[in-house]
């Protein structure tokens, strides 16, 4: 059995770099990476007061933190059910989860409900020894029979977040105070590795829920939990989980209200209250600040950051996240997609365009043509910068100097070698909002100086998402926002043909799955890094996706709030901030 300590090392050595760039004077340029400095960097930061630093007195209690952002994407706050990205802040803030990654070391795994873990030497078993000084809000004790129940009824649900429990066969109580869990057993008959299940057991979908609690409310683990489950309408509005506050009020478009956990079993907070206020509007979100009417905002608009920095009351921190934009084009022929799945195929979107962009050549000339550095400092301000594939740069295996740019030249001779040599029209589609938009134009500008003429199909997002997912777009321009910190983020989603983006736009490819599986089932770094190389080498020859940019983060705050943190993927512990 190996401890605790081999696997972290084993799960993320070499994955992130020292990601975060707390505001520092002149500490803003991308965080050092693996290999060389990333391409792009941020613009020169604010010499302010390091965000973390030291208090000079004695930090107070009490009182109300109010954070002003948008939480258009918040649909729901029950875990079970919640795959949006704000979900992930406010569920780290009201439950805990079995182990942590920290935004002070990105590359270890922490205990937080378990104190301790041990793995099988082939990654197929798992046991957390749970501390035993927890209780819920509720005042109900943590025990084991509470993860089992919370995992189950995640996998049960079947929601959006399940997927973090890919590869989880089986969760049981040893004892009151010791957890089990199994990985699925594979057509071989044999269980599957997944090494990097402590990873994603650090999503805060994840957290754990009083199971009495859940089930005096409707709640059910059962088998059949996807209908008769019937919990969810009390999880919006409440929490049961032990996090350090309590969810007390939530609607659509509204806002969410946090009151302190006083029995929080690492201390009270030192805020009794939190008010995330919903406000779309990225000026009158810094206006909120100026006045003092809000003490965070949840991330300043770039073209706002010199008015931010001229007021001494506002701290700037600048930080590189794994966040990403993307075109994604899509692999698969109409002849082939009408013979293989004729239903499909009826409800496919401008099956001309699929028709063009089935041609590696293509999508080559596509991502050639693109001027990215032209996008980071135009629409971004500089705060952005690009990988060499869809993989991001600060994971393992990617090399920032391999990243390709703009070529008009070569663009235009694949034009012509796949039969275009006077150019060629096809569609794009994305979800409108004023950034893409912006983006959405230049990139037409920009393919247009290469003979490619682009149609622009901005749609509403619920449409958008229903539509891709449902494998209807020839092209398509998204996002990507890490749930849990492993390559295999990007390596399952974008190189297995049976799962997420690779098959929402038909990328099948022998190459890509066999990598991409490689690194799914090994914790070996060595081995890791070097598929990695290979499948980034396969995306940029097959060129299924092109990475159009990686977001840096502009976080704002009044100056007397310390403690502040990003974490690239639950933005801050709220337990950690004080005045």
């Amino acid at each position: 059995m190996k401890l605790n300590r081999v696997l972290s090392y084993l799960m993320l050595v070499g994955l992130l770099a020292g990601m975060l760039a707390a505001c520092s004077p002149a500490a803003t340029a991308v965080p050092p990476q693996p290999a060389a400095p990333a391409a792009t960097e941020a613009p020169a930061a604010p010499a302010a007061p390091a965000a973390t630093e030291a208090p000079t007195a004695a930090p107070a209690t009490g009182g109300t933190l109010v954070i002003a952002m948008n939480l258009d994407d918040v649909v729901t706050l029950d875990p079970a059910y919640a795959g949006e990205t704000t979900n992930l802040f406010i569920h780290i803030n009201t439950y805990d989860t079995l182990v942590d990654i920290r935004p002070e070391d990105l590359n270890t795994i922490v205990p937080r409900l378990a104190e301790s873990w041990e793995t099988n030497a082939d990654f197929t078993q798992f046991i957390f020894h749970l501390r035993k000084d927890v209780k819920f809000a509720s005042g109900n004790p943590l025990t084991a029979a509470d993860v089992v129940f919370s995992w189950n009824r995640l996998m049960n649900i079947a929601g959006a977040p399940a997927f973090n429990l890919d590869g989880v066969g089986k969760v049981e109580a040893v004892d009151d105070y010791t957890v089990k869990v199994s990985t699925t057993v594979g057509a071989d008959g044999k269980a599957q590795p997944l090494p990097q299940f402590l990873s994603s057991a650090s999503n805060p979908s994840l957290g754990i829920q009083d199971s009495k609690l859940v089930k005096e409310h409707g709640g059910t683990d059962a088998a059949d939990a996807k209908t008769t489950d019937k919990a969810k309408e009390w999880m919006d509005q409440n929490s049961a989980g032990s996090g350090p506050f309590i969810l007390t009020k939530w609607a659509p478009k509204s806002d969410i209200e946090l009151t302190a956990n006083k029995n929080y079993w690492k201390g009270a907070p030192k805020f009794d209250k939190v008010v995330i206020s919903h406000v779309s509007d990225p000026t009158t979100q810094l206006q909120m600040l100026q006045k003092g009417d809000a003490d965070m905002i949840g991330n300043l608009q770039t073209d706002l950051v010199d008015q931010a920095k001229a007021d001494p009351n506002i701290t700037i921190s600048v930080d590189q996240s794994l966040d990403e934009n993307y075109l994604a084009m899509t692999s698969a022929c109409p002849d082939e997609i009408k013979a293989k799945f004729p239903d499909i195929y009826k409800t496919l979107q401008s099956p001309d365009s699929f028709a063009i962009l089935c041609k590696k050549e293509v999508r080559q000339a596509v991502a050639l043509a693109i001027d990215y550095d032209g996008i980071t400092k135009a629409v971004l301000n500089g705060y952005g910068t690009r990988a060499p594939s869809i993989i991001p740069i600060g994971i393992i295996g990617v090399d920032p100097t391999k990243t390709v740019g703009r070529d008009l030249a070569k663009a235009k001779e694949l034009l012509a070698a796949a039969g275009y040599p006077n150019g060629v029209t096809f569609d794009l589609y994305y979800a409108s909002n004023a950034t893409r938009d912006t983006v959405a134009a230049k990139i037409k500008n920009d393919l247009a100086e290469a003979g490619i003429t682009l149609n622009l199909k901005p749609l509403e997002q619920s449409v958008y998402l229903t539509e891709m997912r449902a494998q209807q777009l020839p092209m398509a321009f998204g996002g990507w926002t890490p749930d849990y910190l492993d390559v295999t983020m990007w390596t399952d989603y974008f190189g297995l043909g049976d799962r997420s983006i690779a098959f929402r736009m038909w990328f099948q490819n022998a190459d890509a799955n066999k990598l991409a599986t490689e690194i799914r089932t090994t914790a070996d770094p060595a081995v890791r890094k070097d598929a990695v190389e290979k499948l980034q080498a396969v995306f940029m020859d097959q060129m299924p996706f092109t990475m159009l940019y990686q977001v840096q983060y502009v976080h704002a705050f009044r100056s007397d709030l310390k403690g502040f943190k990003f974490h690239p993927v639950w933005f801050v512990d709220l337990f950690s901030l004080y005045k």
